[in-house]
């Protein structure tokens, strides 16, 4: 099987549906977000030395994987996407037990995620690669953006930041990639984000009449 042939018609799918279905509410979880996931799935494909056939069910996974997102509400776009990922690769006439470990790896990321395999922990740490970066400000912003849009609603920054460390304190790499290389990156965005909480119960304390943000 021409593994990197039905790549490259998988990126450009995927590409022509992202760019068919831009939606501006979606601030965090659009192309540029997927292209990154590819990009991390794609460097933890080489660390670990997977062969052709396992790198194209992860690759194809990773570009299937948030495609639900632009097709229903935000709960269940896993489900969402593995169907399209089906679709489209049983048209591509890919065998079912290919097509079955694609939506596998699509499935694991769905929270709390439960990997059983390696290349579903592979997913599910280039899926939440951004949490052990010094990019993890700016995309926790945009979330913190996408999900007022969404809902329609204004989130307070101190209710969303306390939402987040329980996130982080919750949350833990799958793979050991991901434990030695992004773990103590993960740990000093959770201390910041602790000393900014701390910081606002502290100006709160010294201010009680001050009306919420």
């Amino acid at each position: 099987m021409r593994y990197s042939e039905i790549l490259e018609n998988v990126q450009h799918y995927v590409g022509l549906f992202f760019g068919a279905k831009e939606d501006t509410t979606l601030t965090f979880h659009n192309f540029a977000h997927t292209r990154d996931v590819v990009m991390h799935a794609t460097k933890m494909a080489r660390h670990y030395g997977l062969d052709e056939k396992e790198t194209f069910i992860l690759t194809t996974a990773s570009w299937f994987h948030d495609t639900g997102y632009y097709t229903g509400e935000p709960c269940g776009h896993e489900q969402r996407g593995a169907d399209m990922a089906r679709s489209f690769l049983s048209k591509m006439g890919i065998e079912e037990l290919l097509i079955l470990e694609v939506q596998k790896c699509i499935m694991a990321t769905v929270m709390p995620q439960k990997p059983e395999n390696l290349l579903q922990q592979i997913m599910c740490d280039a899926d939440l690669y951004h949490f052990g970066t010094e990019q993890f400000s700016a995309r926790d912003m945009l979330m913190h953006e996408e999900v007022e849009r969404k809902t329609g609603c204004k989130i307070d920054s101190s209710h969303w930041r306390k939402a987040t460390i329980c996130l982080l304190e919750s949350h833990f790499f799958k793979t050991d990639y991901g434990q030695k290389l992004l773990e103590f990156g993960k740990k000093k965005n959770l201390e910041r984000l602790k000393r900014k909480e701390l910081r606002g119960m502290m100006a709160m304390s010294h201010h009680p009449n001050r009306c919420a943000e």
